[in-house]
């Protein structure tokens, strides 16, 4: 279950990042240009971002992908 445990890990770090800039999923969505319902699955590992999503979201938190 590779996928299972990359969306976990992936989860995490997007969680960790977020919490501490303080932003709400609805914000991250706002910064990255992606739809809230998006990061909300990825952020409870239930969605495997493609690169270009992971690479939106890794510009909205600010941090390299």
């Amino acid at each position: 279950m590779v996928s299972k445990d990359f969306a976990r890990c992936f989860a995490e770090v997007v969680r960790r990042h977020r919490k501490a800039k303080e932003l709400t999923q609805e914000k991250l969505a706002e910064r990255a240009d992606l739809a809230s319902k998006m990061i909300s699955l990825i952020d409870r590992a239930e969605r495997n971002p493609s690169v270009n999503v992971a690479h939106s979201i890794a510009l909205g938190l600010g941090i390299p992908l």
